[in-house]
């Protein structure tokens, strides 16, 4: 028996030695690996490379190879950050299956239940597209479609991007081909942050990176350039290759971050790959999703097409090739892998994982170089399973080279377009300025530089402004002032039979060119407000046509304090825009604790003249809101009274919060906010004061300084302010400050009317997150001429706002 046991015992050693030596084994690097991507560099002379390996659940490499930039010493580490561009696709779908299991969403939900500004040309499209097709590119939208508003970055916001897809032509039928899009991601995270509450970026970052313990990795693209470790884009440019310096400002914006915006590292990358081959356990043990998850993230939802490999490529023949949810899913050499990769004006990068041998690669560059990342991964997945060894090196250098001999022949044979001098232009050069129009790109401002030469100003696309210099005709080259751009296409006016201007199109030097710029028309804008003169002009217009009515307006950009004022500092009866004061002394000695919003006071109804202390009371008949008369002897919080004072105009409301924080209070807090010229003397309805002109006045100047305290956070303080300004968007008199302006644009405002007065102010907020401040003051008019004129001016400011730069 013990000779027997011994034996056992020798045999399980040797069984156990051989199992630890082929583990060993596998989880062993190729051979010469450094030499090899050594090898990589120079062949596809990439500046830098970051490789991670993940086998079995731990990391067997995180390194990096190369240097950073181009000339500079400084070399690429295991940390060092490269856009990884669209392989943050992934943590778009791994954010959305986390709040599928959460219950929070369905994949079969219509995005319409949550995001229902998105409409397309076709109405069953908007009605019927769910969530997962947001991420499998077979909407029918054209390929692409509208990146040109996402590379290089507009400053439209997410919603308004995605606003613009209803005039997009589909050009598939739906779910039926597939056509790669970035777009849809966009509204992925939208909706990312629709059902969670938080933005896009956070939720990755607090639910995602935090937890895998991607510690260097950001979620903002707005934020790399402040990272002390970043590897800088490199691009091939008459056949040399170059730094991209400008690639911060240029690549992409936060717009574009769910479908390409995250940087990561090798190291980081490595503990991502780790968790979804381990289906959703990171690293350090936490679950962040269910296996049940994976099987959804990586099951192929829309086949792809198959190209054929050349022979110096052979192996890599695929057999099927779809797109999952954010993953693209595919078999290489008899094993099913799921990867994907990403491609930004600098950077490539690429993921591949093996589920069947809890194999990870990938592989992140700082120059536009596909062959150079398969070269890597490929060797990389052929050592683990044990695959006959093949040059990836040579097939992909060669298929570079016959790419780069290609562009060299096109180039060889296309000769420059010559101006001709004996082609004159229809117009004097001043006459082709102005403001156009197209349902893409927004306003486009043509103004006149020189003798020869006009610009062209995107406002909302500023990446493509630039010179317009004349070529021959009535056709000019775009030359961008980005110089790493080099030059756009030509702009070719077309006439009315009157030689007006009908309207601008882009063409290139050879039919067949141009990319989306043949599909921007720029229309004549006659109705633009280009600058603050124009403004003035337009708005003393309106004014003209009521010759016996009082104005005054000021208007205020948060962003730049840029100002725009008219009989400012004349006084004019408050009416309810008083009642503005009155709510930022209520939160005022609220946050210096004489008492909490929620305390309760008995309404009352009975109040002292500030002429003679003689009692009177408020007729409900004349009051804007009734209900409180009701409630007398009740009880309300402090906070109801405000909200109804604001948003009904409560006069009962007003009076009752005057009687407790004094109006000589409101009148001392308003000038240490240098509103020095609004007077609150008194509540409303006190007839013996209003005889003897004692009444609330205030100025447009005023006004405006208190709705930037507002805005700014600094009223009170910021918790107070935004309380207030919440109260203020709330409002339930629309007809002029916020009467024409679109859905999509909030306002937190205050008016006010009494015989012969309407007044309007507050704060607008635009989609794409900037503000500014109108306060519209007017006296001698009929109701709805007033209401008419100031709704007028409000949409002339908006237009002139909405397309500021």
């Amino acid at each position: 028996m013990k000779l027997i046991y011994k034996k056992a015992v020798i045999g399980a050693w040797w069984v156990l030695c051989a199992i630890g030596i082929a583990t060993a084994q596998e989880q062993s690097l190729p051979p010469g690996f450094d030499e090899y991507v050594g090898r990589v560099l120079q062949a596809f002379e990439v500046p830098g490379i970051s490789v991670g390996i993940v086998k079995d659940g731990k990391v067997v490499l995180a390194k990096g190879y190369g240097v950073k930039k181009l000339g500079d010493p400084d070399p690429v580490d295991e940390h060092t950050l490269f856009n990884i561009a669209s392989n943050s696709k992934a943590f778009t779908g791994t954010a959305l299956a986390m709040l599928v299991e959460e219950g929070k969403l369905d994949w079969e939900d219509p995005v319409i239940k949550y995001l229902p500004y998105l409409q397309f040309s076709d109405d069953y499209v908007t009605a019927h597209l769910t969530v997962r097709d947001l991420l499998v590119h077979h909407s029918g939208l054209p390929a692409y479609a509208n990146d040109f508003l996402l590379f290089p970055p507009s400053t439209y916001s997410r919603k308004e991007l995605l606003k613009k897809l209803k005039d997009v032509p589909l050009r598939y039928d739906f779910r039926s081909v597939y056509a790669y899009d970035n777009i849809l991601y966009v509204a992925a995270g939208e909706v990312v942050e629709a059902v969670s509450g938080m933005s896009w970026e956070d939720f990755v970052k607090t639910r995602i990176f935090d937890r895998v313990g991607m510690k260097n990795s950001i979620s903002r693209y707005s934020t790399l350039k402040d990272q002390p470790n970043v590897a800088y884009a490199h691009a091939r440019r008459n056949g040399k290759v170059e730094v991209r310096e400008r690639y911060f400002e240029t690549n992409i914006g936060d717009n574009g971050n769910p479908a390409g915006g995250i940087a990561s590292s090798a190291a980081d990358m490595s503990r991502w790959l780790i968790t979804q081959l381990d289906s959703g356990r990171t690293p350090d043990g936490f679950r962040i999703f269910k296996p049940s998850t994976t099987e959804q993230l990586w099951k192929i939802v829309r086949p792809m097409p198959i190209s054929k490999e050349p022979e110096w490529l052979k192996p890599n023949q695929k057999n099927f090739w779809g797109y999952a949810l954010g993953f693209r899913t595919y078999d290489y050499r008899g094993v099913k892998v799921v990867g994907h990769g990403g491609l930004l004006t600098g950077f490539v990068s690429q993921i591949a994982m093996v589920p069947d041998k809890k194999l990870g690669v990938v592989v992140l560059t700082n120059q536009l170089s596909s062959g150079a990342y398969w070269s890597i991964i490929n060797h990389v997945v052929d050592h683990y399973l044990g695959n006959e060894p093949f040059d990836w090196i040579a097939g992909y250098k060669k298929e570079l080279d016959r790419s780069l001999s290609r562009q060299d022949s096109t180039r060889a044979r296309s000769k420059p377009v010559l101006p001709d001098t004996t082609w004159r232009r229809a117009l004097p050069l001043a006459d082709y300025a102005g403001a156009y129009r197209d349902p893409l790109l927004g306003r486009g401002v043509i103004s006149v530089v020189s003798d020869t030469a006009l610009r062209l100003d995107f406002p909302k696309a500023p990446q493509y402004s630039g010179k317009l210099r004349h070529f021959h005709g009535d056709q000019f080259r775009l030359v961008y002032d980005n110089s790493e751009r080099g030059e756009g296409p030509f702009l070719t006016f077309v006439f009315n039979a009157d030689k007006s201007i009908r309207e601008g199109r882009f063409v290139t030097e050879r039919e067949g060119g141009g990319g989306n710029w043949t599909d921007i028309v720029l229309t004549p804008d006659k109705g633009a407000v280009l600058d603050t003169a124009d403004l003035r002009k337009r708005i003393g217009q309106i004014m003209k046509r009521h010759p016996k009515g009082r104005f005054a307006y000021a208007l205020l950009d948060m962003q730049n304090g840029e100002q725009l004022l008219y009989n400012a500092g004349e006084t004019f009866h408050a009416a309810s825009t008083m009642k503005t004061p009155v709510m930022i002394e209520v939160f005022r000695q609220a946050a210096a604790g004489k008492f909490r919003m929620t305390d309760s006071i008995t309404v009352y109804n009975e109040f002292r003249s500030i002429v003679d202390r003689s009692r009177y009371s408020l007729p409900a008949n004349t009051d804007s809101e009734g209900d409180l008369y009701a409630r007398i002897g009740t009880k309300l919080t402090r906070h109801d009274l405000v909200y109804r004072m604001i948003t009904e105009s409560s006069n009962l409301a007003t009076n009752i919060l005057i009687d407790q924080v004094g109006a000589k209070s409101v009148m001392k807090t308003m000038k240490t906010m240098g509103a020095n010229d609004i007077q609150v003397l008194r509540g409303v309805e006190d007839t013996k004061a209003f005889e003897k002109g004692l009444n609330n006045t205030v100025t447009a100047y005023d006004l405006m300084l208190l709705f930037k305290h507002l805005a700014a956070g600094t009223a009170v303080d910021r918790a107070s302010s935004e309380a207030m300004v919440d109260i203020l968007k709330a409002q339930r008199f629309r007809s002029m400050i916020p009467a024409r302006l679109p859905d999509d644009v909030v306002v937190a405002h205050k008016t006010g009317s009494i015989t012969e007065i309407l007044h309007d102010s507050g704060i607008v907020y635009l989609p794409d997150g900037r503000a500014y401040v109108l306060v519209l003051l007017s006296g001698g008019l009929p109701d709805d001429d007033a209401r008419n004129a100031l709704a007028s001016i409000s949409r002339l400011v908006y237009d002139y706002m909405s397309e500021k730069e």
